[in-house]
C-alpha cells in the first residue's frame, strides 16, 4: 500500500524523462511529419474521386435518321446516360447530336477520335420502331457500352410512349421520397465520396488504434529491457521503485504518442476542412456543400477515449512482459503474445465493419482487449448507443485496474531477473511476487 501512496513525484520524473528521450528524436520528428502528410492526403481521396468522375467523360455522337421522334428525344437520351452522376457541374457523357444528312461527318469525328462512340438512330419500316447501330473501339463489355446500350433502349421505348400518346418525361414525374429507417425527413443523398470518405474513416481510425498500441507499447517493453540490459536500472532502482518506473514509462511513452497523434488528427481536420474549397477549386462549377468524411465531435472524442484507454491497458502489459527480458532482441518474443491479442481485435474490427450490426460484433466490443477497435468502428459508423459506449468504457477501466495490479507484480520481479528465458511459469511466478 505505501507504493501505492508514494506513486509521486518519482513517477512524475520517470515520465518526464521517457517522453524527453521520445519526443526529441529524430524518428519520432521524421515520422511525426510523414504520417500528418499522409494523413491529410488520405482526407483528399474523395475529391479526387469527383475530379476522376468529372474528368473522365465519353463522347458520343448520335446520328437521327429517323424521322417523327419523340420532342423531348435529346433531353431523355442526355438524362438517361448521365442520371447516374449526382453532380450537375459535369457528365460523364457528352452528346454531339447529328440529322441524317450529316452521317459523314459524324462518322470522320469517329475515325479521327474527337469521339469515342457513333450512335446511329434508325426506324424499322416494317415496325416502325427504333432500330440502333453502335460503332466504337471501347469494349463491348464495358461500362460506357453498356449505359449506351440502356440509353438507346430507353429511347425507343420513350418513342414507343410518344407514338401511344405519353412519354418517359411524363412517366419521369413520378415523385418518389425517400426517407430513412427512422424518422418522417429525408435524409442526406449518398454519394461515392461520401460512402468512400466514411469507410476510409472508419478504417483509418481503426488503424491508427493499431498502429498505436503495437508502436508505442513496444517502446515501452523496449525501454525497459534496454535499461535492465544496461544496468541504468539497478541505478534507478535505488531512488525509485519498480510500481514508479513502471507508472512513469507508460505515462511517458502514452504522452508522446499522444503528442504524435494530436498532430495527426489535426492534419486530418485540417483536410477535412479544406475538402470544401479545395473540392470547389479543383472541379469547375462546383457548388457542393457535402461535408465529407464524417468526423465529428463524437467520433472524434470516441477516438480519443478508446485510444488512452487501450493504451494503458496493453502497454502495462508490455511493460511487465519487457521486464522479463534482458536483451533488446528478446523483446519480440517475449511479446508475441500480446502481438497476437492486438492482431485478432485488429482483423475482428475490419470484418466487423462489413457486418457492425452483427451479434458476435456487439458482444465483442465490449470485451477490453477489443473494444478499443470494435466499439472505435461501432461509433465511427453510427451503430452504437451511448450507455454502449458507457459500457464499453466502463469494462476497460476495470481491466486496466486488474492489469496494472498484475503488471506491477511482474514488473517488481521481472527487474531483478537476469539470465532466464521467459516462459509462462516464470510469469506466473513473477506475478505472485509484491515488492
Amino acid at each position: 500500500m505505501n507504493g501505492w501512496r508514494n506513486l509521486f513525484p518519482n513517477a512524475w520524473y520517470v515520465a518526464e524523462r521517457e517522453y524527453r528521450s521520445r519526443a526529441t528524436s529524430r524518428s519520432f520528428l521524421i515520422g511525426t511529419v510523414i504520417l500528418a502528410a499522409i494523413a491529410f492526403a488520405a482526407t483528399q481521396l474523395p475529391v479526387l474521386i469527383d475530379v476522376a468522375e468529372g474528368t473522365s467523360r465519353t463522347r458520343v455522337a448520335v446520328v437521327v435518321r429517323a424521322d417523327n421522334m419523340p420532342s423531348d428525344s435529346q433531353a431523355a437520351m442526355t438524362a438517361t446516360l448521365n442520371g447516374q452522376t449526382n453532380s450537375s457541374t459535369h457528365q460523364a457523357f457528352v452528346l454531339s447530336w447529328y440529322q441524317g444528312g450529316d452521317a459523314a461527318a459524324a462518322q470522320k469525328s469517329l475515325e479521327d477520335g474527337k469521339v469515342d462512340a457513333l450512335l446511329l438512330v434508325d426506324r424499322d419500316p416494317a415496325s416502325q420502331n427504333l432500330s440502333f447501330t453502335l460503332r466504337t473501339n471501347l469494349a463491348s463489355d464495358g461500362q460506357p457500352v453498356n449505359v449506351i446500350t440502356n440509353a438507346a433502349t430507353y429511347l425507343a421505348l420513350d418513342d414507343g410512349l410518344a407514338r401511344a400518346g405519353t412519354s418517359i418525361g411524363a412517366l419521369q414525374r413520378t415523385k418518389v421520397t425517400v426517407l430513412p429507417v427512422l424518422g418522417s425527413s429525408a435524409g442526406p443523398v449518398n454519394s461515392i465520396s461520401r460512402e468512400v470518405s466514411t469507410n476510409l474513416l472508419s478504417t483509418g481510425l481503426i488503424v491508427l488504434i493499431f498502429m498505436a498500441i503495437i508502436t508505442y507499447g513496444t517502446w515501452v517493453a523496449m525501454s525497459v529491457a534496454e535499461e535492465k540490459g544496461s544496468r541504468v536500472m539497478e541505478l534507478m532502482l535505488n531512488a525509485t521503485t519498480p510500481l514508479q518506473m513502471l507508472a512513469g514509462k507508460v505515462i511517458g511513452n502514452g504522452a508522446a504518442g499522444l503528442t504524435q497523434y494530436g498532430i495527426i488528427l489535426g492534419a486530418v481536420i485540417v483536410g477535412l476542412l479544406a475538402q470544401g474549397p479545395i473540392h470547389r477549386a479543383v472541379v469547375s462549377g462546383s457548388s457542393t456543400s457535402d461535408s465529407f468524411g464524417g468526423l465529428s465531435v463524437p467520433v472524434l472524442g470516441a477516438f480519443v477515449v478508446l485510444f488512452v484507454l487501450g493504451f494503458v491497458l496493453y502497454s502495462l502489459l508490455y511493460a511487465a512482459l519487457g521486464s522479463m527480458v534482458s536483451r533488446l532482441e528478446d523483446v519480440q518474443s517475449a511479446t508475441s503474445p500480446l502481438m497476437m491479442l492486438i492482431m485478432i481485435g485488429y482483423f475482428m474490427s475490419i470484418f466487423g465493419l462489413q457486418a457492425i450490426d452483427e451479434t458476435w460484433v456487439r458482444i465483442a466490443s465490449f470485451v477490453p482487449f477489443f473494444s478499443p477497435y470494435l466499439m472505435l468502428a461501432r461509433v465511427s459508423v453510427g451503430h452504437v448507443e451511448v450507455w454502449e459506449f458507457g459500457l464499453a468504457v466502463i469494462f476497460l477501466l476495470v481491466a486496466i485496474a486488474i492489469a496494472l495490479v498484475v503488471a506491477a507484480r511482474i514488473y517488481s520481479a521481472g527487474v531483478l531477473l537476469y539470465g532466464q528465458r521467459v516462459g509462462f511459469r516464470q510469469i506466473l511466478r513473477a506475478a505472485r511476487v509484491s515488492r
